[in-house]
């Protein structure tokens, strides 16, 4: 799988950069807001997490449900070096634990569990529960 080439992003100034990646591509997070939205595609992430070109084609294919966003292939680094920490926000998700600046917690379906299960069966018997 060969990431596509892409240009810097060009941020406003002074307006919060809310950063996406492929577990988070929610088109209503922060919508209706004054905000840079990026698709951050990082090589070492898929590097240690590989996927298909069909996987990636289906990434790149959601963020176009979210308004003006850009997509850029780098590193989390490169691009917090033009964004002060204090403005860049995103969901928290233990794939990115290197990201800083403003961690939002993501949405669960099931927020009553809690606890870890080590197979999904355990997990959704705990999940109908609440259904």
């Amino acid at each position: 799988m060969k990431l596509p080439e892409t240009v810097m992003p060009v941020l406003k100034r002074n307006l919060p950069t809310l950063v996406y990646n492929s577990c988070n591509l929610d088109p209503l997070w922060h919508a209706g807001k004054n905000v840079n939205r990026i698709l951050l595609l990082e090589p070492a992430h898929f590097k240690k997490f590989p996927v298909s070109g069909k996987v990636l084609q289906f990434f790149m294919e959601l963020s176009k449900n979210i308004d003006d966003i850009q997509i850029f292939v780098g590193e989390f680094d490169e691009l917090a070096a033009m964004v002060k920490e204090e403005k860049l926000i995103f969901k928290s998700h233990p794939a990115f634990l290197h990201y800083h600046g403003t961690a939002e917690e993501y949405e669960t379906l099931f927020p009553e569990v809690t606890d870890y299960y080590s197979s999904f069966s355990a997990y959704w018997k705990r999940c109908e529960k609440y259904l």
